[in-house]
């Protein structure tokens, strides 16, 4: 199961879009998401699910990136959207 509805969720609550904005192939900088918003908004996504991001520099330009690297990082620590 991916984060991605929950991560859109979130974009759409936190900086004011709409559900048709936050498509996995929308781009951050177009939404005016700016790489400092994007880097809270990971840790918010870090609370969100009780995960620790990799502190390794990835590339997010996408909502769908996002909810890539959350996926990732939930697989790689053993936790399911059910624990949230």
């Amino acid at each position: 199961m991916s984060s991605l509805p929950v991560i859109q969720k979130m974009l759409v609550e936190e900086f004011g879009l709409t559900q048709e904005q936050v498509q996995p192939d929308s781009q951050l900088e177009e939404l005016g998401v700016d790489s400092l918003a994007t880097v809270e908004f990971m840790f918010m996504l870090e609370d969100r699910f009780k995960l620790k991001m990799s502190g390794e520099p990835v590339p997010i330009k996408t909502v769908g990136d996002i909810a890539k690297e959350v996926d990732a990082a939930m697989e790689k620590q053993g936790i399911s959207l059910t624990d949230n």
